[in-house]
This record gives C-alpha cells, sequence and structure tokens, in this order.
C-alpha cells in the first residue's frame, strides 16, 4: 500500500466514524513553548486544556512532525527521523479510551489487514481500564498485554501541558529482528517489536511546578506513525525502503562517488526536514528555528562530502520532495522556487568555508590524536571561524576517535555572549536592569490619541534621572520605533523628556535630563516633541507598505526580521537570500509610492488575536501576542499587527525613497528607506548634487582638452556636445509631488550615467595626456643630455622638473642611460608641498657607487625616504624648497 493510499485510507476510516478532517498545522507553532510542531495534538492543546471550545467533537489530521531529540540515530537505525508524518484522530470530551482502542483496532486488522496475531499491546501499568478493555472488548490475552512504567506509557506533549496514560501497539517484526533475551517483549530497546501506534488518554494538565491537575474535560489524542505503518504494509525491513523515501535515496545514490549507507540516508531524512521547514517560513539563522534549519543543512551537506559529493547538490534534492509530496502538501509547489534559492543559497555560503574548515579540522585532530580529545577553544573556532555547529564537530570527532571539551566550547561561547551583551549595553546607554519596577502597574498610555496629558509622577529613580508616570503620551521604545522625546512642566519648571522605554510589563519609563524639584505626587503636564513624532510615524507606516510590497514582489517568505523606526530614517530587515536588483527596488518604490498617492486611510482595528488571523492579519515571526491586538490598516493594501504610532493617511508619508539595500546574515537582507519631507529634500538635493558634479566634470574635461592640445595632441570632438541640457531641479521636485517615484529615479539614474560617462572620457584624457608627455620627455631627453657634468671622469646629470610623475622621470632616466651608457642621473620632481625623485647609477659604476648611499643623503636634506637597489632608488620628499641642497650633498658623495 503505497504511503497516499495510507494517508487516504485512514482519513476516509475515521470521517466514517464520524470524525472532521482537519488540515495539518505548520511546524511553526503558536505555542510558545515549544520551539517545533512535535505532535498532531499541538494544535489542540487549547481545546484539550478548556481554553477554546472545539469546532468538532471528533478530528482527524495527518500532522508532519520535527523531533530534534534523537537525530544522532538518524541513518543508524531503520526508525528515526527528525521530520515524520503523525496521522491522529482526536476526542474532545467525546468518546475516550474504549471507543479509541476499538478504531485502532478496527483500522489495523480490518482495513489495514495486519494479522492479529502480528500485534502486541503496551500500557500504562497502572491503567487496569485499558487491560480490561483490551482483554474484554477487544478479545486479547493477557498474555500479549505488556503494562510499561511511566517512561514509556505516560505521554505529554512538552514539559507542562496536556498528558495522560497511554497504550502502545507495536507490531511483531519476528525473532530473527530480536536480541534473543527471554524477557525481549515491547518497550526493548531491539528491532523486534515496533511502536507503530499510540492512543493517548488525555487526562492531566501538567503545570510548571509538575503537578497533575485532572482536566474537567478528557479527551483522546493518538498518534500512528505513517513512516512506520508503510514499513510494515509495504513489507520491507526498515522506513527507508518505504516509497517515502526511496526516489530520494535513488536520486542521492546518481550523485555519489564513495559508500556510506547512513550518510545517504541523513541526507535523505534531512532534505525532508529542511524542505517542509522552509515551506513553513523558517529561514537559515543563528538561533531559534533557523538554527536547526542551518544545522540540518550543514549536517547533511557534510555527509554529501563523505560520498564525495563536492558541490552544491541539496537545492536539487529538494525538488525531488516537492515532486514526491506537493499532492499530501500543495503548498510546497507553491513555494518551490522559493525553498530551492534559499538551500542553493546556504549551501553556497557553507561549501565556500566547508572545505577550508575540514582542513583545518585535519589539523587539530592530527594535534590532539594522542590525547584523544580536541580543546573547546579549537570546537569554538570551527563554529565561529567556518560555520560548524557543535554537534557536527562532536560527530567528526567521534569518527576520529576524540571527545569533545564541550565544557571549554560553551565557556568560549558565553565569552562571545557576553561582549554581545557589553556592546548592547554600550549602544543602549540606559541601564533598565536594575530597577525595581514591582510596585507600578502597567502605565495608562494615551499617546495614541494625545500629544500633552495632565497627569502626575508615581516614580523616581534619581541615578538613572528616570520618572514613571501615572498616565503618559510618550511613546516607550518598542516594536522598532524610537521612544519618543518632550517636555515635562510644572509650576512654571521644566525639564526635558530625553528617551522613553517600556518595560516587559509596560511600565513606561521617561528618561530626563534633570531630576530636580521632580518627586511622587508632582503634577506635570507632559507634552511630546510633535515634529519628531509625526516623522516617526510617516517612517511606521511606510514600513508597513514597504513589507507588503516586498511580499508582493519576491514572494511571502519574506518576514520582518527587526527594524527601526525614527524621525531620521527607517531601517526594514527581511527574510530573503540574495541581493535586490535596482530594477526590484525600483519597482518597490514605485508601489509604495502609488499607495501614498492613493491616500489610503490608516486606521487601527481592535480585535482578538484569532479574529486578527483569520482577517488575514500579518504578524510579526516568533512575537508573542494577547488575547487582544492592535490590527493596523492600509486601505485594503496592507493589514498587520502593531503597536505603534501611525498617520492618519498614507498622503502624510508624502513621498518614500530607498537609500541602500544590503546583507545583513546569511538569508537575511537590510533596507534603509526615508520618507516625508526629509524624503523630498534628499531626491531634490541628491539631484542638485548630481548636477554640481556634471558640471564640474565637464570643466575638469574642458581643462584636460586644453592641456592635450598644448603637448600637440589633437583636441577631443567630443567638447561640443557638453553643451546640452542639465536636468532642472523642478523637474525632480514636480515628480517628487506627483508621487511618480520612476521620474524621479529616472532623472538620477541619468545624472548618475552622465557622472559615469564623464569620468570614462576624463580618465581617457588623462591617458592620452600621459602619453604625450611620456613621448615629449623622450624627446627632450637628448637635450638634457647636454645639461651633463663630469665629476672625476664620471658623467652627472641634475635636473629638477615640475609636475613629472615617477613614469615619466623613469622614461626620462632609462632612455639617458642607453645614450650615456655610463652614468649618475639625479632626479627630482616639485609639486605642491612636497617632491618625487630618481636616482640611478648604471651598473659598470656600482661598485664605486651605490644608488641607495647617495638617496640617503638626498634624503636627509629634503625631509624624504625612499627605496631600491644599488642601481636604482626611487623615493619622496617633503621639503621641495631644498632640492638644491640635495643635490649638493650629492655630488660631495661623488667627488
Amino acid at each position: 500500500m503505497k504511503s497516499s493510499e495510507i494517508r487516504d485510507k485512514f482519513s476516509r476510516f475515521f470521517e466514517s466514524k464520524g470524525h472532521k478532517t482537519l488540515p495539518g498545522s505548520s511546524l511553526v507553532p503558536t505555542d510558545p513553548t515549544v520551539l517545533l510542531t512535535l505532535a498532531g495534538m499541538l494544535q489542540f492543546k487549547p481545546v484539550f486544556l478548556g481554553q477554546e471550545k472545539p469546532a468538532h467533537k471528533r478530528a482527524a489530521t495527518v500532522q508532519k512532525c520535527m523531533r530534534m531529540n534523537d537525530i544522532e540515530n538518524v541513518g543508524v537505525t531503520p526508525r528515526h527521523h527528525t521530520f515524520f508524518e503523525m496521522l491522529g484522530n482526536f476526542s474532545f470530551g467525546d468518546y475516550f479510551k474504549k471507543e479509541a482502542i476499538q478504531f485502532a483496532w478496527e483500522l489495523l486488522t480490518k482495513e489495514f489487514k495486519i494479522p492479529a496475531l502480528k500485534l502486541k499491546i503496551a500500557i500504562y501499568e497502572k491503567d487496569d481500564e485499558a487491560f480490561e478493555i483490551w482483554r474484554k472488548n477487544i478479545g486479547l490475552p493477557k498474555e500479549i498485554i505488556y503494562r510499561l512504567g511511566e517512561d514509556n506509557n505516560f505521554w505529554s506533549v512538552g514539559p507542562t501541558g496536556p498528558c495522560g496514560p497511554c497504550s502502545e501497539i507495536y507490531y511483531d517484526q519476528g525473532p530473527a529482528k530480536g536480541c534473543g533475551k527471554p524477557d525481549c517483549a515491547p518497550g526493548c530497546d531491539c528491532d523486534r517489536y515496533l511502536e507503530i501506534w499510540n492512543l493517548v488518554f488525555i487526562s492531566y494538565n501538567r503545570n510548571e511546578k509538575g503537578e497533575l491537575i485532572p482536566l474537567k474535560q478528557k479527551g483522546i489524542d493518538t498518534g500512528l506513525g505513517l513512516e512506520r505503518i508503510a514499513s510494515v504494509l509495504q513489507g520491507v525491513d526498515d522506513n527507508f525502503e518505504t516509497d517515502l523515501f526511496q526516489p530520494l535515496i535513488k536520486a542521492i545514490d546518481a550523485l555519489k562517488a564513495e559508500s556510506s549507507p547512513v550518510s545517504v540516508r541523513i541526507i535523505a531524512d534531512h532534505i525532508r526536514a529542511v524542505t517542509h521547514l522552509i515551506s513553513d517560513g523558517v529561514f537559515p539563522a543563528n538561533m531559534g528555528r533557523g538554527y536547526v534549519l542551518r544545522r540540518l543543512i550543514r549536517r547533511a551537506i557534510s555527509h554529501g562530502k563523505r560520498l564525495g559529493i563536492t558541490k552544491p547538490f541539496l537545492f536539487d534534492l529538494s525538488r525531488v520532495v516537492v515532486r514526491e509530496m506537493k499532492d499530501a502538501y500543495p503548498q510546497l509547489a507553491e513555494k518551490e522556487k522559493t525553498i530551492v534559492a534559499a538551500i542553493k543559497e546556504e549551501e553556497d555560503n557553507f561549501f565556500a568555508t566547508l572545505e577550508q574548515g575540514m582542513k583545518w579540522f585535519a589539523e587539530a585532530v592530527k594535534a590532539h590524536e594522542q590525547d584523544k580529545f580536541l580543546p573547546g577553544a579549537e570546537a569554538f573556532k570551527l563554529h565561529d571561524t567556518y560555520g560548524f555547529p557543535i554537534e557536527l564537530t562532536v560527530e567528526l570527532c567521534l569518527e576520529k576517535g576524540l571527545k569533545v571539551d564541550l565544557a571549554g566550547f560553551e565557556k568560549e561561547m558565553e565569552a562571545q555572549r557576553e561582549r554581545a551583551r557589553q556592546g548592547h549595553q554600550a549602544e543602549k546607554k540606559t541601564d533598565l536592569t536594575s530597577l525595581d519596577l514591582s510596585p507600578f502597574s502597567p502605565t495608562n498610555f494615551t499617546g495614541y490619541e494625545k500629544t500633552a496629558e495632565e497627569t502626575k509622577v508615581v516614580g523616581v529613580f534619581a541615578a538613572q534621572k528616570i520618572v514613571v508616570l501615572e498616565k503618559t503620551p510618550f511613546y516607550g521604545e518598542s516594536g522598532g520605533q524610537i521612544g519618543d522625546t518632550g517636555l515635562l512642566s510644572w509650576n512654571k519648571h521644566e525639564v526635558r523628556v530625553l528617551n522613553t522605554f517600556i518595560s516587559p510589563k509596560g511600565v513606561a519609563l521617561h528618561v530626563v535630563d534633570d531630576l530636580s524639584g521632580l518627586k511622587p505626587e508632582t503634577k506635570v503636564r507632559a507634552v511630546i516633541d510633535v515634529s519628531k513624532r509625526k516623522t516617526t510615524e510617516a517612517h511606521h507606516t511606510a514600513t508597513h507598505l514597504l513589507h507588503r510590497a516586498l511580499r508582493d514582489l519576491l514572494g511571502e517568505h519574506v518576514k520582518q526580521a527587526g527594524s527601526y523606526v525614527g524621525p531620521d530614517k527607517l531601517r526594514f530587515d527581511f527574510s530573503h537570500f540574495h541581493s535586490l536588483s535596482s530594477e526590484d527596488l525600483q519597482k518597490v518604490e514605485q508601489v509604495v509610492n502609488q499607495k501614498i498617492a492613493e491616500k489610503l486611510k490608516v486606521e487601527v482595528l481592535r480585535k482578538s488575536y484569532k479574529a486578527a488571523q483569520a482577517m488575514g492579519a500579518t504578524a510579526l515571526f516568533g512575537e508573542k501576542y494577547g488575547d487582544q491586538v492592535r490590527v493596523l490598516k492600509a486601505g485594503n493594501y496592507s493589514l498587520e499587527l502593531c503597536g505603534g504610532t501611525h498617520v492618519r493617511s498614507t498622503a502624510d508619508i508624502l513621498f518614500f525613497k530607498i537609500i541602500s539595500e544590503s546583507a545583513l546574515g546569511s538569508g537575511v537582507r537590510r533596507i534603509e528607506a526615508i520618507a516625508g519631507q526629509s524624503a523630498k529634500v534628499y531626491a531634490v538635493f541628491r539631484a542638485k548634487s548630481l548636477r554640481d558634479e556634471v558640471e564640474s566634470l565637464i570643466r575638469k574635461y574642458r581643462l584636460l582638452q586644453v592641456e592635450k592640445e598644448r603637448l600637440g595632441g589633437q583636441k577631443s570632438l567630443e567638447t561640443n556636445i557638453f553643451e546640452i541640457e542639465v536636468t532642472e531641479l523642478e523637474n525632480i521636485a514636480k515628480a517628487v509631488d506627483n508621487h511618480d517615484s520612476n521620474n524621479v529615479n529616472k532623472f538620477l539614474d541619468h545624472l548618475l550615467g552622465r557622472v559615469d560617462w564623464l569620468k570614462e572620457r576624463i580618465a581617457k584624457a588623462e591617458r592620452e595626456i600621459e602619453a604625450l608627455k611620456e613621448r615629449a620627455a623622450q624627446r627632450s631627453a637628448g637635450g638634457y643630455a647636454a645639461e651633463a657634468v663630469e665629476i672625476g671622469g664620471v658623467k652627472v646629470l641634475f635636473k629638477e622638473f615640475k609636475e613629472n610623475n615617477m613614469d615619466l622621470l623613469r622614461t626620462i632616466s632609462d632612455t639617458l642611460q642607453e645614450q650615456f651608457k655610463s652614468s649618475i642621473l639625479v632626479f627630482a620632481s616639485v609639486f605642491p608641498g612636497r617632491l618625487i625623485y630618481l636616482i640611478s647609477v648604471t651598473p659598470d659604476l656600482t661598485g664605486k657607487f651605490s644608488a641607495q648611499t647617495l638617496a640617503n643623503a638626498f634624503s636627509a636634506v629634503v625631509d624624504g625616504k625612499g627605496g631600491g637597489k644599488d642601481t636604482k632608488v626611487e623615493g619622496g620628499g617633503k621639503d621641495p624648497s631644498k632640492i638644491k641642497e640635495g643635490f649638493e650633498a650629492v655630488r660631495k658623495l661623488i667627488g
């Protein structure tokens, strides 16, 4: 039976039993207590806890799951995986143990036609009720019902949450697969008894103290592992021989040059996990889910290396996963381009350092093979310099017979974290960690509606110059938006609010420049800096428009990864795996400016979190939200959860201009932009500065043409074409006012192109002038020969030039040496405030004279230095006024 048939038969069976087939949830859970979805019941946790009413009393799902707790066994055993599919049926206060057991037995023995004699049962050792159901209702002999302890047969979704006793169904693979021990039975570590289905009787909630609190409404949560039941129904020895893995394994076999079945299996397992994680919006990073993804990719690459695969290959394997699983998970096909591109980017980055890292690792192993121990500092270097996850280093060392100093590694990691913390604190400047805020309630924030407020002081922290108010219009720094500044005034006194922070529990902290006279119960008038707030609001709303435009252009994989919103600019970090072209950036700009021109109404809706999700509001990835949230709605274009302050209409943003786009890290990009009046000024000022640069370059080009003519060259015919229009600033200003960023960019690109064009021609003219000077120098060299003098039987020429570069000095020197055959040449060229010099001695004279000795004497006089050989020294000096004195010092040495 194919895996697709198993999924289908499971769903149809439970539909016939009154269950509603529901879609499985994302691998990224909404539950903040777990990193990844590790069980089918996770999406129903609020229902089991009584926090939500179920839409259906009975449900069934096919749930993709991720577990990393036994990754070291993946590929080694026939049944361990990181990514797997769990077929589950659920009851929410409807049926309980009896029906759950009967459904499972019927599906396995009648629908899947597994012989009853091949099945064995395990129950929780204290669960007499389950024992009686299996014994009396199903009719099984007590000899095949095994009582196991809490470690085996008491299940929970995590350290806290719904839990309860369970009953497991095992498939007996026969004595040949067993350990041969007389007491071999379900729960044994050998491969004989394969656990295929776990029936969990949800009875309790385990709280943070570890206490089991009986649930008012009991439920059923079962998990039938697709990979395991497929191996049984397809008659193969292990999961990797099923149709779930065979297409991948064949594709890997076609790539490999070496043999390693374990590595092949690890790659096949990991690429399934990687493909589904990216499909669910996870991208490689150095922490959290992104780190799990990066670790899997790099682990798979390292195993590919062992197979002799020397170039990126995982991105191609992901296409096999999509092809094989898109019918069950259509989202894979929709996001295939994103998946492939993200994996390719990460592979390219890791392959760039992998070879160097492996070489360094080999050297480290060789250095420590005697003590069989890799120091923590060396393991940290592999992590920090070459990107090796510590788990990969441990695996590689294990193969070489070395242990890793994990304590030393962690010490190095903590030192790095501490450096990061110190850097963060240095940036933050205001240390809030030492404040005791327990006496204060959350501050009533009135700044959404007001810019001023009559209030009173409820707390003062003198050391930090911080004031706590009963209510405030000041926005506390959060969500990327900077804190408000402004004034506090009372009884003809006034202090400036330099910044505002918000504590995790909602207490607003106002940093002031002076605390004199401020104390609890002082009544004050709090007024924010309105102009600063308004420009900040323009940037914040523009950020939302930018986010939507990026998602529309690049794909729904784009997620906010950080932001800064202030009066000066906005900075937006987002998940994407390669740089944006200038065309892409211009498209984004144009879309944002179009939405500004449309004067969309910007409104805030207060909704429950679930209602906001149902509306399609975008939430920040990994952010925790309360039951009630603020939804920012910009027309019918943008819908996001946000607690910041915003303009009332997109028209208030005025204009939007992207300043830069760059990489923040692997898979994360950063855009910096400006909005409002500053964006308008920027565009006009940028055009003016470019126009000024064009005019300056034109003047320079014309002077070069004059110089070229003076040297005997031909004046360029291009000179006349500079008598052309230069884009008028009014055209830029008009385009800005019309929100026409396309024309703004066209004008700016025109000017940038003009600058580049002129620079090319200036460089060409400068090369032509140098060539003319060189030819002139060669012609003049004959005339210089007549100026040579004879000193002690040696021809010597002292010559001062004006602004001849070193190439010209070399040309003259080489020409004269050819003519003289035997000579000493001492040249100096004067520039404003400096000089360069060249001293050469023909080889026949080096036994008596050294150019280095002569140069030392010259340099000492002109405050210079140089370098070279006995035949030639080139150098420079700081005092051109003493050239003649320098010549005289050389003359004395010659004789």
